[in-house]
């Protein structure tokens, strides 16, 4: 009943016209956009070929995909979106912030206003779990889907002490952050919430262009707290009928472990890589690793 209310509210989404909402930042000169349910959304754009879409996560917009969008673009029509509320939309915190499910109606609006049929989608942490609704609900708008170190799904973690610890220890951090955001300490709140997802003292060693592409999207933190009650199981995951290849990192904190844990049995046809050197950001810390990874994956599909 659930699947059948969500299928029909993602079709819905979909034939909804746009109504020329620009996203609320100027667009940089080689960026496209798209609109998508009343959005323009931003994107860009490398390469001919099988089209492959790279979804950011948390902090993140189309320019944290500057180590894959050259390198994919050589056998792929690459296309590195941002996500509703995501640089170049310059959103200071207030009002609404875009849900998982409004992320992924949108993500399947992009795609279907694509007109290239079904694409390759390669999502990164909370981007995984966009590309996970979206591949679930609209399976035919998939060719195969690369999901890296998904942020946890509560309705889809195991219900045992050990994964109920590290779920709270996971609010609590972003509960902090969020606090310091609101207090105005923007570089107080991503210094807690970086430190807590990677390692104490992470923040501190990112590089400065880093920082600032996270300072850009600080307040997309906001969503994190909902996100994670966003309903989804091993029965949802297993709608995904096309080919899925699970990425995560050597140094990848444990909850991302526990999510892939619970999400590969579900799959109907999966394979995992860890890569060797990285942690949650490993297409970042390792690429040339990761990009070989991916691309003889997308090859075979």
């Amino acid at each position: 009943m659930m699947h059948r209310y969500l299928t029909r509210f993602f079709l819905l989404a979909v034939m909804l016209p746009a109504y020329g909402v620009v996203c609320g930042g100027d667009v940089p000169p080689d960026i496209k956009t798209l609109p998508v349910g009343g959005y323009e959304m931003a994107y860009l754009e490398r390469g001919t070929g099988a089209p492959v879409v790279l979804v950011h996560g948390t902090l993140s917009d189309y320019r944290t995909w500057s180590g894959q969008t050259d390198a994919f673009s050589d056998n792929f029509r690459t296309i590195a979106v941002s996500l509703r509320r995501y640089y170049p939309d310059r959103w200071d915190g207030k009002g609404e912030y875009a849900t998982l499910r409004q992320h992924a109606i949108d993500l399947a609006n992009f795609i279907v206003a694509l007109g290239s049929g079904p694409v390759h989608v390669v999502g990164h942490s909370r981007g995984g779990d966009v590309v996970l609704l979206m591949a679930s609900s609209r399976p035919d708008l998939v060719r195969s889907v690369v999901l890296m170190d998904p942020s946890p799904l509560l309705t889809l973690l195991p219900q045992t002490t050990t994964a109920a610890a590290e779920a709270e220890k996971r609010r609590q951090f972003i509960a902090a952050a969020v606090e310091r955001l609101d207090q105005g300490d923007v570089d107080g709140g991503l210094e807690r919430f970086i430190d807590g997802v990677l390692a104490p003292g992470a923040w501190q060693k990112l590089p400065d262009r880093q920082k600032q592409v996270i300072r850009d999207n600080a307040y997309s933190i906001k969503s994190l707290l909902t996100d994670a009650k966003e309903p989804f199981s091993c029965a949802d995951a297993g709608r995904i009928s096309r080919p899925a290849l699970l990425v995560t990192g050597e140094n990848s904190p444990r909850p991302y472990g526990v999510m892939l844990e619970a999400l590969e049995p579900c799959l109907a046809a999966s394979e995992k890589v860890t890569i060797p050197s990285a942690a949650h950001a490993m297409h970042l810390t390792n690429p040339a690793v990761f990009n070989a990874a991916v691309l003889q994956f997308l090859t075979k599909h």
